[in-house]
C-alpha cells in the first residue's frame, strides 16, 4: 500500500537552546481579545561538554561539534481570537468514528503528521500521530501521552502551529531529528517538515538469543551464515550521524524483520514495523509505522544528517563511546556455536523483558556435512533488526 507524501507547511526555524519552562496556552488571551504567541521550546539536555574526538563510526559525524546558540523556538502556537473554532462533543480516542475524527485527521495532515487515510476512523495511525502531537506540542513524555483528543486539545489544534528544526540546515538540505524522550521524529527539507511521526526506539534492556548472522557490522555478506549464541543491549545512542545505506522491502535481520530500513549507525536503522507502541520496544532501531515506511526512504538520501536527542545530552555533546551502539557479544553461558547453511533468523518474541539465555544445539553430522565449532569475537556486530 502506498501513502502520499505528507504536505510540507510553512515553518519557523530553531536551533537548540538551554532548558526553559514551557509557556502554557492561556484562554485568557482570547477572552481579552489579544493576539498571542505561545512558544514551546525544544529540549536541551546537560550542558557538560564531552570533550571527545570525532566518532569512529562510519556514520557518525563527530562528537566535538559545537552546540548551536538559541535562535527561534521549535514549536510556535499563535492564539488568534478571530479564528472561528468548532467544539468537540466528546473526547476522541481509538475506536471513535465520525466527522469529528475526520477533522482531526485532516488537521494533523496539514501540520505534517501522517495519521493514515482521512476516513473518520480513529485507528492506530491516528493514535500514533496524536502521540507525536502530544509530545512535540504539549511537551508530554511518552509515558504521559494518552493518544486521545480532548476538546481543549482540539481548541489548540485549530490555532496556527508551526514546527521548526532544532538544528537549522538551510535551503536545499534535508535532515532528520529524532527525540527519544518524546518518541517522535521529524524529517526536514529546507528547514520545513516533510514528515512528523511517532517512533519506538530501543528499550535499553539486555537480551540473549541464538541468531543466524549472515552479514558483518557493515552489512557485508559473510562467506557463510553462522549461527551464534549472543547477547546485546537494546540501545539507541544519541549523537550526530548520517544515513549510509538502505534496503528495499523486507530485510530479515538477525533480530527480526525490518521494512525498508535506512541505516544511520552501524546496524541501527529507521524502518517500518508492525508493532510501534507508545513506549520504546525495539532492539535499538527506530521503528515507524509500516504505511509511513512505504515512502519514508523517498524523503531522505544517503549522507543526510541525523540528529538524535537521548533526553540527557545534546547530540553534539555525545562522546565517541556514547554514539556507538552496544555490539552483540558472546553469551557468557554459551560454550560453542555452530555454522549453519540456513538464513532464517530467530526473532525475540518480546523486547520488554529479558529472555532466558538459550542453550545452543549442534546438528548431528551426516555423511556429507559435519558440524564445526566457531569462535565468535566479543564485539563483532551491532544489533540488526527490530
Amino acid at each position: 500500500m502506498t501513502t502520499p507524501r505528507p504536505p510540507a507547511t510553512s515553518q519557523r526555524n530553531r536551533s537548540a537552546s538551554s532548558p526553559s519552562p514551557v509557556k502554557r496556552w492561556a484562554p485568557a488571551l482570547a477572552a481579552a481579545g489579544v493576539l498571542g504567541v505561545v512558544v514551546f521550546a525544544g529540549f536541551s539536555g546537560d550542558d557538560a561538554p564531552s570533550g571527545s574526538a570525532a566518532g569512529s563510526s562510519s556514520s557518525a559525524t563527530g562528537s566535538s561539534l559545537t552546540v548551536p546558540g538559541s535562535t527561534t523556538p521549535q514549536v510556535v502556537v499563535v492564539t488568534d481570537p478571530g479564528i472561528s473554532k468548532t467544539q468537540l462533543r466528546q473526547t476522541l480516542r481509538r475506536g471513535t468514528v465520525g466527522d469529528e475524527v475526520k477533522a482531526i485527521q485532516q488537521r494533523l495532515k496539514e501540520f505534517g503528521f501522517d495519521p493514515g487515510p482521512v476516513d473518520g476512523v480513529f485507528g492506530g495511525g491516528t493514535e500514533q500521530a496524536v502521540w507525536a502531537f502530544e509530545g512535540l506540542v504539549l511537551r508530554r513524555a511518552n509515558t504521559e501521552q494518552s493518544g486521545e483528543v480532548t476538546n481543549d486539545t482540539w481548541q489548540l489544534m485549530q490555532d496556527p502551529i508551526t514546527f521548526g528544526p532544532r538544528r537549522q540546515q538551510g535551503v536545499g538540505r534535508t535532515h532528520m531529528e529524532i527525540y527519544l524522550d518524546l518518541q517522535a521524529a521529524i524529517v526536514f527539507t529546507d528547514d520545513k517538515p516533510t514528515l512528523i511521526t511517532h517512533i519506538s526506539s530501543g528499550t535499553g534492556e539486555r537480551w540473549c538469543n541464538i541468531i543466524t548472522q549472515d552479514t558483518d557490522e557493515k552489512g557485508e555478506p559473510l562467506p557463510e551464515p553462522v549461527k551464534v549464541d549472543v547477547c546485546g543491549i537494546s540501545k539507541t545512542p544519541g549523537g550526530v550521524f548520517h544515513f549510509t545505506r538502505r534496503y528495499t522491502g523486507n530485510r530479515q535481520g538477525p533480530l527480526g524483520g525490518m521494512w525498508n530500513p535506512v541505516y544511520f549507525n552501524y546496524g541501527i536503522a529507521v524502518h517500518g514495523a508492525k508493532n510501534v507502541p507508545s513506549e520504546p520496544a525495539s532492539h535499538g532501531c527506530i521503528r515507524i509505522p509500516m504505511f509511513i515506511a512505504d515512502y519514508f526512504p523517498s524523503l531522505v538520501k544517503n549522507k543526510d544528517l541525523v540528529f538524535v536527542w537521548d533526553g540527557k545530552k545534546e547530540p553534539e555533546q555525545q562522546s565517541e563511546n556514547d554514539m556507538l551502539p552496544v555490539f552483540n557479544f558472546r553469551n557468557p553461558d554459551a560454550t560453542t556455536t555452530t555454522s549453519s547453511t540456513t538464513t532464517t533468523s530467530t526473532t525475540i518474541a518480546k523486547t520488554t523483558t529479558t529472555p532466558k539465555p538459550a542453550t545452543p544445539t549442534t546438528p548431528k553430522p551426516t555423511a556429507t556435512s559435519v558440524a564445526t565449532t566457531t569462535t565468535v569475537a566479543s564485539t563483532t556486530t551491532s544489533a540488526s533488526g527490530g
